[in-house]
């Protein structure tokens, strides 16, 4: 079987419909070269791309005082239903404080299996498009000073992993021109080349381990009906 694309070379304005099923021309420059929106940015026009923050303005989360990674103590979870799938886009994790010094230690992971036993707090996942045509599926906590998860327990990848060796508070007394801690740790699917598919029901987590941790927490992705990718 072949597919010979139909090109609508001249296109000065393009055609535009209302409704799901017509039949159009591709769109395309007047010398015969087809384009087309980016995937990413396609979702974003059908409002599939949500963000959750774990921090609000000016108020940090106090996280729990774990000094090492716990995965029952995540700062940003998102439990992903059955009926769709999320792709992670970008996870920003910006400490505020750190307390005394102390290995610091951040990571996000993949996986099933996983689930809320209590604290934390809910959050409503809000849409990138203003006027919010489709809601999220998932269900999203950030993490707080005492919260009590099930860590993934099958499959489960994790797919960054950042910190430093050591991790202070800064005072006047320490943060002298010679000394520069990085306090913001970023994760882009854009950057890293690969991601993970939270396909049906699955969670996917962003955890950190500090002495006496303070900071916000967000999360970007796109979600999809499952039935799309598989």
């Amino acid at each position: 079987m072949s597919y010979e694309p139909t090109k609508y070379i001249a296109a000065v304005t393009p055609q535009r419909v209302t409704a799901d099923g017509p039949t159009l021309y591709q769109q395309g420059t007047r010398d015969g070269a087809v384009f087309s929106a980016d995937w990413l940015i396609a979702r974003m026009m059908e409002g599939r791309v949500f963000c959750a923050s774990a921090g609000t303005v000016t108020t940090p989360i106090t996280w729990d005082a774990t000094a090492t990674i716990d995965v029952t103590k995540p700062i940003l979870w998102v439990s992903v239903p059955a009926t769709v799938a999320v792709i992670p886009l970008e996870i920003t994790l910006y400490m505020e404080a750190f307390g005394t010094n102390a290995q610091f230690e951040c990571n996000a992971q993949v996986g099933t299996g996983g689930s809320r036993t209590s604290g934390g707090t809910a959050l409503t996942p809000t849409n990138l498009r203003s006027d919010k045509p489709v809601t999220s599926s998932c269900t999203v906590y950030g993490g707080d000073s005492s919260p009590v998860f099930v860590g993934s327990t099958t499959n489960v990848s994790e797919f960054w992993r950042d910190g430093q060796q050591f991790a202070i508070t800064k005072t006047t007394a320490s943060a002298t021109a010679a000394a520069s801690d990085p306090n913001k740790f970023v994760w882009r699917l854009k950057d890293s080349g690969y991601g993970p598919i939270g396909a049906g029901a699955s969670q996917i987590a962003v955890h950190q381990g500090s002495q006496a941790g303070t900071g916000f927490c967000k999360m970007v992705w796109v979600e999809v009906p499952v039935t799309s990718i598989v």
